[in-house]
């Protein structure tokens, strides 16, 4: 008989076979998409993409499959990552940025 202790990662929750992290990303990559990189498990670096076309807001929460934990009963299968987004906003804005953010409105560009 013995007992397996699990240890607290300091970045990834552990449910099952997924995995759950806080990411945070800056406001541009909110608004416009873009690429960013995280560092999973054992030092292994995973770039994932937003989509151009989608506003990602604090507390969005993007599921990508197959970067979770191997699903014991299932032989290769890999559990979920669930990554909690939370943004950055800037400090300030340069005075050019700003009067092109004062073009936009909910429905689109004006």
């Amino acid at each position: 008989m013995f007992v397996v202790r699990q240890k607290e990662h300091d970045k990834f929750k552990r449910k099952g076979a997924d995995l759950i992290a806080q990411q945070e990303i800056t406001l541009e990559e909110a608004l416009t998409g873009g690429k960013f990189t995280i560092e999973h498990l054992a030092n292994k670096r995973v770039t994932l993409s937003l989509e151009p076309n989608c506003i990602v807001k604090p507390n969005d929460i993007l599921l990508i499959d197959g970067l979770g934990l191997p699903i014991l009963s299932s032989g290769k299968k890999m559990g979920k990552l669930y990554l909690i987004i939370s943004v950055k906003f800037p400090e300030h804005i340069e005075k050019s940025k700003l009067e092109l953010l004062l073009k936009v409105n909910y429905n689109g560009l004006t």
